[in-house]
């Protein structure tokens, strides 16, 4: 099934806490909407559970080390100690300022990778689950010439 599939049946998470999820899932929607629906969840509690070399993250090609989930765990407790346990809801305009202090040098309390880099990762995760598959294609109104017809979007 794809990401967006598995979204809409409500997969269930297998590496990521429901904080964590909801993060992930705010930051998605608040960089490349319609990442939530499209299934940035489900795809990155997938491939954060499944052997590095399977792994489709973008942290793969940026030669982050795994496990992936060091990369992600503390940067999302960082966003809800900072921000609260709840992110805000899409369209909220706290998430500008959100985005805008990932790209600042890193607050007092800040763990994990550099802000800066974190949200480059989750902004290319979030892009190529919303705009990368058949449908996102589609969304954009772009005829879809993948060299590669994929089987599934994850």
């Amino acid at each position: 099934m794809s990401a967006a599939q598995a979204q809409a049946r409500g997969a269930t998470l297998r590496t990521l806490t429901p904080t964590e999820a909801a993060w992930v899932a705010g930051l998605g929607e608040a960089i490349a909407p319609p990442a939530r629906e499209a299934g940035l969840v489900p795809y990155l509690d997938h491939h954060l559970s499944v052997p590095p070399a399977e792994s489709l993250l973008a942290l793969r090609y940026l030669d982050v080390a795994p496990p992936y989930l060091d990369f992600y765990r503390p940067a999302l407790a960082s966003l809800a100690r900072l921000h609260g346990t709840v992110p805000p809801p899409s369209g909220d305009p706290r998430w500008t300022a959100i985005l805008a202090a990932l790209l600042a040098p890193d607050p007092a309390g800040w763990q994990g990778p550099p802000g800066g880099f974190f949200l480059f990762a989750m902004r290319l995760d979030a892009v190529d689950v919303a705009y990368g598959t058949k449908a996102g294609f589609e969304r954009l109104g772009v005829d879809y010439l993948g060299h590669i017809d994929p089987e599934t979007a994850w």
